[in-house]
């Protein structure tokens, strides 16, 4: 995967607390030396999002890459936190005597979304990831990218630049809260604040293809939201090869490595507060 820029993050905004099950974390999913069988995780593909059922492999996931998010959550599933937090309601002042959890409320176990880019990374380049779809047929890497390019149009170029953002070692979020395909972390959610918001086009002999083009009441929103967010606007401009068909699936699989990836930051720079600094 060529590229184009250097990607930087600067003016890190800590998180005030950490939970200790939480700190120690790992770039990635490894394979334990010794355990006598590799790292395999089941997953099912629901039509949206790929589930991960299984406790310890949603810890896996989770404290070694930053992947997925709970269902119930906004960022961690309950057994990778506490599991007495599992039924989240907000506290609020009732006359009422408050209801007791029953044992089958206790026992749901939270499972763990991913979104189709990160599933795809973990199936296509980790190889740790087995996929079944709602009738138990087990879906290969060719039949999820087929099937993933239906469900999402830009998805070879969300793909694109998730792997040039990984390659990074940023910790990759869906963007679909801030408006954007990305929200990219340093490190992870559970150390800093998100960083840049991030915006993916597709480009093809230099001209943006059969993507929503930004124009200027759509540029000044993003910044609006990133301003009021504590984050930035990059762009990352995903040049295919002008011998690629991208009709063809396996063609598509097999030249990755042949896309170009160019970034685009929208920094706004205050002169004078930078020199009271």
């Amino acid at each position: 995967m060529a590229s184009k820029g250097n990607l930087f993050a600067y003016n890190l905004r800590a998180k005030k607390k950490i939970q200790p099950e939480l700190a120690h974390t790992l770039p990635l999913p490894v394979h334990d030396k010794t355990a006598s069988e590799a790292l395999q995780i089941e997953a099912i593909f629901t039509g949206f999002t790929i589930d991960v059922s299984h406790p310890d492999s949603i810890r896996v996931l989770c404290l070694n890459g930053g992947f997925g998010q709970g269902m119930l959550s906004r960022a961690f599933p309950a057994c990778v936190t506490n599991p007495r937090e599992l039924d989240r309601k907000r506290k609020r002042k009732t006359t009422s005597a408050p209801i007791e959890p029953n044992a089958s409320q206790e026992n749901v176990n939270e499972p763990l979304c991913l979104f189709l880019e990160e599933a795809f990374f973990l199936m296509h380049t980790l190889g740790i990831l087995h996929v079944k779809d709602l009738f138990d047929k087990q879906i290969d890497t060719r039949e999820a990218f087929e099937r993933f390019r239906k469900i999402k149009k830009n998805f070879l170029a969300c793909y694109c630049a998730y792997l040039y953002l990984k390659s990074k070692n940023w910790i990759i979020k869906s963007g679909i809260k801030f408006g954007g395909d990305f929200v990219i972390y340093v490190k992870g959610p559970q150390f800093y604040h998100a960083s840049y918001i991030v915006l993916v086009q597709e480009m093809f002999e230099g001209k943006q293809i059969d993507s929503h083009t930004v124009d200027g009441l759509d540029f000044e929103g993003f910044n609006r939201i990133a301003e009021t967010t504590a984050k930035d606007v990059l762009f990352l401009e995903v040049h295919y090869p002008s011998t690629l068909d991208l009709s063809d699936n396996a063609a598509c699989l097999e030249r990755l490595k042949e896309v170009r990836v160019a970034e685009l930051f929208t920094k706004h720079h205050n002169y004078l507060a930078a020199r009271n600094q």
